[in-house]
């Protein structure tokens, strides 16, 4: 089964220095073909997450383009670390060209890294979700949601000899029980892996549709932040602010299966792209119709939300971030995937041959 080469968006408007839009932004080319696995150590994934942590902090109002939040030698150290991850994750994305920063070649005044940095706050978040889920797997957060059996499987059944002939009858009998029952469990893993399969695809459809909401507001949205804010994009925007500020990776397993077993609580399994969002809210493609809403600013003050565009962007970002998670988790499952298929075949073949083999010597006993 092919890498996922699903595409992290971007936002279709990005924020300028001071605060105001700076226009739109293409959409990203981050992909997940390297994105579940990342080849580097546990400590390096925690360097580039909080590398993206404080450059994410240093958009914020009121922060200098040499950072508040560190030195300029922090600043360009953070952005190397960046580019680096960038480049192992997809070479067409804006932050590719950051790998150079600091270093003797690169003499590129500190505003611009941060602008370019904010250009791409999106992806940002996306490479979050990414490492997310890399950590959680280096750290063995990830079992019954990577396609894994929760419970402890079956012990390794008997080897099968080139000639099952040989094989005496109640060792035949014996070995034709245990591959059986090893491919029933294989089955059963491979059914279930699928199922999972099925729901993370449901999730990132749905995120896809709440971005694109998010980001047609962030295009929207006037000076006097009169633009209305229908309710559910407005739980949406809360709940992708809650993410963005969340910087507990083990969260994020935990909330994705907490959201499972609600699910399977409740019967009501996530439908087919249409009722159920990154862990339960409501997807804009499928929310039925909504008044007009109350305006942004009227909104955001009820919440203590300031910032204007920047929060919108903080809101893609964290919603970004779950979309780099589902990414990369997919990523495992697929080669969970072909794990389980090939097991389950090697279980069936050997299973056959041994069931022909005793089929056999039956009907020969039966013509003496």
């Amino acid at each position: 089964m092919a890498p996922s080469t699903r595409r992290g968006v971007v936002t279709s408007g990005a924020i300028g220095a001071d605060g105001q839009s700076a226009g739109p932004v293409a959409p990203g080319n981050l992909t997940t073909a390297a994105g579940s696995g990342l080849p580097l150590p546990r400590s390096e994934l925690l360097q580039a997450g909080k590398s993206i942590v404080r450059s994410m902090r240093r958009v914020t109002p009121g922060a200098d383009h040499n950072g508040q939040v560190g030195d300029a030698d922090q600043l360009t150290g953070d952005a190397a670390r960046i580019g680096a991850l960038a480049s192992i994750l997809a070479p067409a994305t804006g932050l590719v060209s950051l790998a150079a920063a600091g270093t003797a070649t690169d003499d590129r005044p500190p505003e611009e890294v941060v602008d370019r940095l904010r250009l791409n706050f999106g992806q940002l978040g996306y490479m979050q979700g990414v490492l997310d889920e890399n950590l959680c797997q280096v750290d063995g957060l990830l079992g019954g949601l990577d396609g894994l059996p929760e419970s402890a499987v079956a012990g390794d059944p008997p080897e099968v000899a080139a000639d099952p002939a040989v094989l005496s009858g109640n060792g035949l009998r014996a070995a034709r029980s245990a591959w059986a029952a090893r491919a029933d469990l294989d089955f059963d893993a491979l059914i279930r892996a699928q199922e999972e399969m099925n729901d993370l695809d449901d999730r990132r459809r749905n995120l896809d549709h709440q971005v694109d909401a998010v980001s047609e507001l962030l295009a929207r949205l006037d000076d006097a932040g009169t633009t209305p804010v229908p309710r559910y994009l407005a739980d949406t925007l809360l709940y992708g602010l809650g993410w963005h500020l969340a910087g507990d990776p083990p969260r994020m397993s935990s909330a994705l299966r907490d959201s499972r077993t609600q699910a399977r609580a409740s019967a009501k399994p996530v439908a087919r792209a249409t009722q159920v969002s990154a862990v339960g809210q409501p997807s804009p493609a499928s929310a039925p119709a909504q008044p007009k809403g109350t305006p942004f600013a009227e909104w955001a003050a009820a919440n203590k939300i300031e910032g204007g565009r920047l929060a919108i962007l903080q809101a893609l970002a964290g919603l970004q971030r779950w979309c780099g998670f589902y990414d990369a988790l997919t990523g495992t499952l697929q080669r969970r995937l072909v794990e389980l298929r090939v097991r389950a075949d090697t279980a069936s073949v050997a299973r056959r041959a041994l069931s022909a083999e005793l089929q056999r010597r039956t009907l020969g006993a039966g013509e003496k």
